[in-house]
């Protein structure tokens, strides 16, 4: 017999509800062995080890990730409605970002006498980033997806400047590390009594807003004809989830993908009305992560790690956007509606020959020309000139390589997937090698270079082959590619996280080699990484007719002779070992793969032969650019290449997406 529809969330609720006692009976059932329960719960004896630990670390672990878990699926559940759109969420809107940074950065350079004001410098960090992302979206012919391209691109913008203060600080890196990626464990009562009234008060405010919630999910004309308040109700209802988001991640750090999974798996078991969808979203997000956050203890009890809840929540939640992206069609029409047309700013020899000249002088000037406390300062023969010059080039050249790499490998990966938003950062290729080379490094202790670039280039090429798989029978959506690529992209974040919490002693190299640094880096290394670019970036020009077809569609492409399904297997490999060499060299790159191509199609590089070499030649200026402001920026401190790159990059695509409103 079919179980009838409308029961299937109350189902799920009552077997998560089920397990939540199998894990409160589990952690008590040592006390009843000799009654000692009622003590436990209400006035430990304070000579027994194991009854402390329970009273003042279990016990408010186990309400806190309640409340965590019932008050970030709410704020979902009310952001989803509100916006109406399956794919927001906390997380996914820029907010969990821009609290984590307004925090980091508070928790960092604000005096203890400060310490009042944490929650509304959180409350406003969260406000800030929404309103940026909302402000980007708006009015947009396709608002679903540029509310997920707008949240992407300010989560790394976020991120970037979190990742920045960090490595500034690393007297407390491990322990913001460890906050940032969300960590329920608990020494006393202090932080749940801080979060339950708060959690408390958001939820009684957006429960009694769940008639106009009601409406809003109507659209807005329909709501406003039957006289409701639109920008405000959205405001209002926006500013408390935003409200008890703020206040879970200034307690306990980033809890990942509650707010995402929770509501929108509801609301496929085929709950429709706000109320309801919010009850069953408080009790469904704060069982499943008090379930969630269990195994992770056990996992801790074997390992003698700390593993971040946090991490380990994205890694179960993130699964649920692909599986969104199946049953949610969101994506519209054949092509994306955000191509605009290419626009020939000058000849394209003239602006090659333009950018070619640029990048010679940049190299020089990136050689012997450096910023100090004095201004500019030109390097001249003195003492250890070739030492100087030798370190300067290899840093230089790194960068400009690995642009070359990652600009041929997001040219490959947009024209087979005819999309102009893909990119290796983006579609989990970086992530997938990154997190190869960490498990090789800290698990099984792989030290060489060439071994760490085959096992990356495998991580890489299998995280292509998972996306080509899952987008198969998407191909008339090309967009399905982005957003699946973001899924896994999350998917192999929280699972970087999760090894880095094993890393050690090496973690604090690691975290920097993530955010791409060149220092790293030898002249061996380099010229490695350039002959695999220029023997791949030649078979790519050597490709560009099929690269041509391809780019016309499945369907023209096969009945014009050309074997796409190989082809593009072909390609999407050489795409996975270039963006697999440039991380290996310098670590995974945000948006330097996604800006290049993009730049190249705008100057009017159209075909396949001069799209390629265009991207390769504004990719190498742009992080030969960013490896000389990294290098100088800040002088004496040196910042990440890769940090740079990414403010440039978000930096472009913030200005382009507020141009083209």
């Amino acid at each position: 017999m079919t179980l009838p529809i409308h029961r299937i969330p109350a189902l799920l609720c009552l077997v998560l509800a089920l397990a939540t006692v199998a894990v409160f009976v589990t952690d008590i059932l040592p006390f009843a062995k000799i009654d000692a329960i009622g003590k436990v719960l209400l006035a430990p004896d304070e000579t027994d080890f194991d009854q402390i630990l329970f009273h003042y670390s279990t016990l408010p672990r186990l309400i806190m990730g309640f409340l965590c878990g019932a008050g970030l699926a709410l704020a979902g559940a009310a952001i989803q409605t509100v916006l109406r759109n399956p794919l927001a969420a906390p997380t996914t809107l820029g907010v969990g970002a821009g609290v984590e940074f307004a925090l980091t950065v508070f928790l960092l350079l604000a005096p203890a006498a400060a310490a009042p004001f944490q929650e509304a410098v959180a409350l406003t960090g969260g406000m800030l980033a929404l309103g940026t992302v909302y402000l980007i979206a708006a009015r947009r012919t396709n608002a679903t997806l540029w509310l997920i391209l707008a949240g992407m691109i300010v989560n790394l913008l976020l991120q970037s400047g979190t990742q920045i203060f960090l490595l500034f600080n690393e007297q407390y890196l491990q322990s913001v590390f460890m906050w940032g990626a969300g960590d329920l464990a608990q020494n006393g009562w202090e932080s749940t009594i801080f979060v339950l009234p708060r959690v408390i008060i958001g939820m009684i405010a957006i429960f009694a807003l769940s008639r106009p919630l009601d409406l809003l999910a109507l659209g807005d004309d329909t709501a406003s004809s039957l006289g409701a308040k639109v920008t405000l109700l959205r405001i209002v209802i926006l500013g408390f989830a935003v409200f008890i988001t703020a206040s879970i991640i200034s307690a306990v750090g980033m809890i990942g993908f509650v707010g995402l999974a929770i509501p929108a798996a509801l609301r496929i078991a085929g709950l429709t009305r706000s109320r309801d969808l919010m009850i069953y979203s408080l009790f469904a997000g704060g069982f499943a992560l008090l379930c969630i956050d269990f195994i992770v203890r056990q996992m801790n009890g074997i390992g003698g790690d700390i593993l971040p809840t946090g991490a380990a929540t994205a890694l179960f939640g993130a699964p649920f956007i692909i599986l969104i992206l199946r049953k949610a069609r969101i994506m519209p029409g054949q092509q994306s509606d955000d191509h605009h047309q290419d626009q020939q700013i000058i000849s394209k020899n003239t602006l090659s020959l333009a950018l070619f000249a640029t990048l010679l002088a940049g190299i020089i000037l990136s050689l012997f020309v450096s910023l100090n406390q004095n201004g500019l300062a030109f390097l001249n023969g003195a003492d250890g000139f070739g030492d100087i010059i030798t370190q300067r080039a290899e840093r230089t050249f790194a960068a400009i390589i690995c642009g070359a790499a990652l600009a041929v490998s997001g040219t490959l990966i947009q024209r087979v997937g005819r999309n102009p938003l893909a990119s290796p950062e983006i579609t989990g290729v970086s992530s997938a090698t990154a997190l190869a080379m960490i498990i090789a490094l800290v698990f099984f202790g792989f030290g060489q270079r060439a071994e760490l670039m085959m096992i990356g280039a495998a991580g890489g090429i299998v995280s292509l082959m998972v996306l080509l798989l899952l987008c198969r029978k998407f191909s008339h959506a090309p967009h399905y590619l982005l957003l699946n690529g973001l899924a896994l992209t999350a998917i192999l974040g929280a699972l970087v996280r999760i090894a880095l919490t094993r890393g050690g002693t090496q973690t604090s190299m690691l975290i920097s080699w993530l955010a791409g640094t060149t220092y790293f880096t030898s002249m061996t290394e380099v010229m490695v990484v350039a002959g695999v670019t220029a023997v791949l970036l030649t078979v790519a020009i050597i490709a560009r007719r099929p690269l041509e077809l391809a780019s016309f569609g499945a369907d023209q492409a096969t009945s014009l002779g050309l074997g796409i399904n190989g082809f593009q297997f072909l390609i999407m490999l050489l795409a996975a070992i270039l963006a697999a060499s440039a991380t290996l060299l310098v670590g995974p790159l945000s948006f330097v793969g996604l800006m290049a191509p993009h730049l190249a199609r705008i100057a009017g590089y159209r075909l396949a032969g001069g799209h390629l070499l265009g991207a390769v030649l504004i990719g190498a200026n742009v992080m030969m650019v960013a490896e000389w402001l990294a290098r100088n920026l800040l002088y004496p401190q040196q910042l990440p290449t890769g940090l740079i790159a990414a403010l440039i990059g978000t930096g472009y695509f913030l200005l382009l997406a507020i141009k083209r409103r």
